[in-house]
């Protein structure tokens, strides 16, 4: 019998989708692969990443993810249009039994505490591919019955965009996980970027920490050449290397992310969500969307961030850069200057986030801060420092490369020129604190560092870093 159509809805209006019947059988289908690839990966899943990132990464898990990416799919078709007929039943059916064979042939058999831990990586995995295909903000969730539904909130497409920048920089990551060159150099920029950011507001010190690891981020993915590719992190998902596992918007973010700017932006006009500003420094006026509703910006706020070109000569604010209440022209104008002068020193994106650091927060930048958590920490990461930098040929022309231990004692010297490495400053910094703890006197007490003010997951190297 055929079901009565649904009355329309508003278009704006949030949507409760009852996930029953083959919709049903597609999420059982979902969460049976991501518990199986959960038992897979095992103890290098962790919170901090989604699974269905992490599984596109491991080749026993690749096979397994095609399926259960097509069922999201299929699943969140219906939630944008319930009235459409089935059309995809042949490959829903198809995806479905071949996660089913992957569980007789791995004899894994989902429990109910499997398949509950699975269902929140698939609100992850769901939520994804209604930003990426339908601009629908959906959320996986249970009725007053316990019964699994989906709730579809419609959202304008530069908003759905600004919310994948998230999955993006997740996604990154998890690339530069497995690669233990990527991970050094990782290690090294955030150390850098640490040095130089401090402080934050007494009243929600928690307020500052996202928009700063966002700024982290766009620091060591997106603005800085990485020894190993010659190129930022970011350039391995843009739109013209057609990485099959990245969706299609976070490509275009990232080719957007690509031409961005980062600098200090005057508020000059809003128009509801649309907002124009003024670089301060160069005088370009960009039109962009506000994807916060506590922003509540007007004429005369200052923005120190990033902007990211998206589509038509509309930009979004990165969710990094921060809003601030000017105190006149003067503060503008020498808040420019400021960056100015810090440009001379240290690239733009820690030149501004030293700026945020002295004249938002009142701290003194850079921060001296310990590079790792012991001296035999340093003196081991100095030694993995010289295999890595020496496979990635680095050590100029010299006529036969330096041992570990000469490599340490170049290191205790002042002149960065004695090492004959071809490294940028975050790197050759960051190799000579690690040289100066190293080098402290072993009976001292270690002082503990300042850790980073984001977890990071860490996981074994599994798999070389693959070419997109």
């Amino acid at each position: 019998m055929a079901r009565a159509k649904p009355p329309p809805r508003q278009a704006d209006e949030p949507h409760v989708w009852p996930v029953v019947d083959q919709h049903l059988a597609t999420l059982n289908g979902i969460a049976d692969g991501l518990a199986l690839i959960d038992s897979l990966i095992g103890n290098d899943a962790g919170p901090a990443t989604p699974l269905d990132i992490l599984a596109g990464e491991f080749p026993e898990t690749r096979d397994i993810l095609r399926p259960v990416r097509v069922l999201a799919e299929i699943l969140v078709d219906g939630v944008a249009n319930a009235r459409a007929e089935d059309f995809r039943a042949v490959e829903r059916s198809d995806a479905i039994d071949a996660i089913n064979a992957a569980l007789r042939q791995a004899h894994f058999r989902t429990s109910r505490r499997s398949r509950k831990d699975a269902l929140g990586d698939a609100a992850d995995l769901i939520r994804e591919t209604g930003l990426e295909f339908h601009n629908l903000h959906c959320t996986l969730a249970t009725d007053r019955d316990d019964k699994d539904v989906i709730v579809a909130d419609p959202i304008p497409s530069p908003l759905a965009h600004a919310w994948l920048i998230e999955r993006l920089f997740q996604r990154a990551d998890v690339f530069v996980d497995t690669d233990e060159h990527l991970v050094l150099e990782r290690t090294a920029s955030a150390w850098f970027f640490d040095c130089w950011s401090d402080g934050a507001w007494d009243d929600d010190p928690e307020y500052t920490d996202f928009p700063r690891l966002v700024r982290e981020q766009e620091w060591s993915l997106v603005s800085r050449d990485t020894l190993s590719l010659d190129e930022p992190v970011i350039a391995s998902f843009t739109i013209d290397r057609h990485p099959d596992d990245v969706p299609p918007r976070q490509q275009r973010l990232a080719s957007a992310y690509e031409r961005s700017t980062v600098g200090i932006f005057e508020v000059i006009a809003v128009d509801g969500p649309h907002v124009t500003v003024r670089d301060t420094s160069s005088g370009q006026t960009l039109r962009y969307f506000e994807h916060s509703e506590d922003a509540d910006p007007h004429p005369g706020l200052l923005i120190l961030g990033r902007m990211i070109p998206l589509e038509d000569e509309l930009w979004l604010r990165s969710p990094g850069a921060i809003i601030i209440t000017s105190q006149g022209d003067d503060y503008r104008d020498l808040l420019s200057k400021d960056l100015t002068s810090l440009c001379e020193a240290v690239p733009t994106p820690i030149a501004l986030e030293g700026l945020i650091s002295i004249a938002i927060y009142g701290v003194t930048v850079p921060v001296a801060r310990l590079p790792a958590p012991t001296i035999t920490a340093a003196k081991a990461t100095l030694m993995m420092a010289h295999r890595i930098l020496e496979e990635l040929g680095l050590f100029g022309d010299m006529a036969e490369p330096l041992s570990p231990k000469h490599f340490l004692d170049q290191l205790e010297s002042p002149a960065l020129e004695a090492f004959e490495l071809d490294v940028d400053q975050p790197v050759a910094e960051w190799l000579m604190a690690l040289a100066e703890q190293a080098s402290l006197d072993a009976s001292r007490p270690d002082t503990q560092p300042n850790k980073r003010k984001h977890k990071r997951r860490t996981k074994q190297q599994h798999t070389r870093r693959r070419k997109r």
